[in-house]
């Protein structure tokens, strides 16, 4: 499964990687699987895997690999993948199949140019002429239980960033366990210039990373 999840991380743009996987299970939870003695055809699995991916998924991707899954955004309902209700919804319905299937971790990337754009403020703004408080209370919501699940997973997250990395989009990282980043991404929280409040945990996670003064 080695080579597959190499090729994988190469054709997002990350091919000159000197860093190997071992060990990046120390930061999760060991995963136990309590059903070794049912048998199950993994020709099959593949199959309904790829099925589920085409019928169920609007705005990702999800290949299973040889031991791995593959989440990629590919946003229909929003432009440069950025993250609305529906995309982070997406995202927590295959991270919680991954969580019980046979994958021993999931790596995440982005179909295009750009990584991750954030939140959707378009998709937001556009609901708040109907019911202002209603609208953000139901925004908060999604954002908690989108963060929780990458918290709560409990095997290991690669990222391989492709591109610009912005605001949610890069405020998630440092919730995965490894990042990959080629050299056209970037990453920018523009928390004051939009008038938002630091989300992701970013208030704690980015100090401890980058110490305080950065």
């Amino acid at each position: 499964g080695t080579s597959t999840f190499m090729e994988a991380l190469a054709a997002n743009g990350t091919a000159n990687i000197q860093t190997s996987v071992t060990g990046v299970t120390a930061s999760k939870r060991r995963f136990i699987d309590d059903r070794r003695d049912q048998p199950f055809d993994k020709r099959l699995r593949f199959s309904v895997r790829q099925t589920e991916s085409a019928y169920r998924y609007r705005d990702i991707v999800v290949r299973k690999q040889d031991g791995f899954t593959h989440i990629l955004l590919s946003t229909k309902s929003s432009e440069n993948n950025s993250l609305n209700p529906e995309v982070m919804k997406e995202v927590q319905s295959a991270l919680n199949t991954a969580a019980a299937d046979d994958s021993k971790l999931v790596l995440l990337s982005a179909v295009g140019s750009i990584f991750c754009c954030g939140l959707d403020f378009i998709y937001f703004i556009r609901r708040l002429t109907d019911d202002r408080k209603k609208e953000s209370t139901k925004m908060a919501e999604a954002i908690r239980n989108f963060v929780n699940t990458f918290i709560q997973f409990k095997k290991p997250i690669i990222v391989a960033v492709n591109g610009p990395a912005i605001g949610l989009g890069a405020s998630i990282l440092p919730l995965c366990d490894v990042v990959w980043a080629n050299e056209k991404a970037w990453f920018q929280t523009p928390y004051t210039t939009f008038g938002q409040s630091p989300d992701g945990c970013s208030s704690l996670t980015f100090p401890r990373i980058m110490g305080l003064a950065s």
